[in-house]
């Protein structure tokens, strides 16, 4: 179950492929197409196992492409003290699409991450999540002593990190079956990592394009490793390799 889940979100394309013939205006047919269902759930980050660690056991990105899970939402009166035992939304064979990590210096730190499928219904049901004494993870806990933090926001004062992937889900299909058999990831994609700090200084990201040939700039790699702790210790371990490369600064305000 999703600890410090703090919204859940639902929706259902039916996809339709329009068909024409020669020599009419009108519509020939409305095809439907495979509906997709898609699930985007968020939490605070509190200690407990995230989204990502439920949904596939934990791990990098390709040991995981291709995991698939069970999601279970349940909703019930108002008028009740907890969810309990309440009718569930079942969709299963729902696999990560997309994930997000937001540490920000004023509110708590989150992890959204969007689910793909193709299946819906209303089968079997759902309880609250147990009670817990968890403390809900805030700007303090970002360890940043113990971070990788590039070169050109380290030492600074950093007021935000965000972290986000797209796994671009492609479906496969196979002839004699509407529905995807699989969603594969097509790999290699893309790991963004974005810092926000308080200006002190100018810029100083130097930018100078040699006009000689057979030379470049010097991108240079960077490792980023970002640490979340809490009371017990550490608690999250956020490791984007060591090939990550500069790609934008922006310096305004005021």
């Amino acid at each position: 179950t999703v600890q410090g889940a703090q919204s859940v979100g639902i929706t259902t394309n039916f996809n339709l492929e329009q068909a024409f013939q020669l020599g009419q205006l009108a519509l020939y047919d409305n095809i439907s197409l495979d509906p997709e269902v898609e699930i985007t759930v968020s939490k605070v980050l509190d200690g407990e196992s995230t989204i990502w660690k439920l949904a596939t056991g934990g791990g990098s990105l390709i040991d995981n492409a291709n995991d698939d899970t069970t999601i279970k939402v349940g909703v019930g009166d108002d008028t009740a003290a907890s969810l309990t035992n309440v009718s569930a939304i079942t969709c299963s064979g729902m696999f990560v699409s997309s994930v997000s990590y937001t540490f920000p210096v004023d509110g708590n730190l989150t992890e959204e991450v969007t689910f793909v499928g193709n299946s819906k219904a209303i089968t079997g049901t759902v309880s609250a999540p147990a009670t817990t004494d968890k403390t809900v993870l805030r700007r303090q806990n970002v360890d940043i002593p113990n971070c990788t933090i590039p070169t050109e926001v380290s030492g600074k004062n950093i007021t935000s990190i965000s972290i986000s992937a797209d796994l671009g889900r492609e479906s496969m299909y196979k002839l004699g079956s509407l529905k995807p058999f699989h969603r594969f990831v097509n790999f290699p994609l893309e790991v963004t990592c974005e810092f926000e700090v308080s200006a002190t200084g100018l810029d100083g990201v130097a930018v100078d394009i040699p006009d000689t040939a057979c030379s470049g700039l010097a991108a240079n790699d960077r490792e980023i490793v970002v640490k979340i702790c809490d009371a017990d210790g550490l608690a999250y371990t956020f490791d984007l390799g060591d090939k990550c490369k500069l790609t934008s600064v922006n310096y305004s305000g005021g």
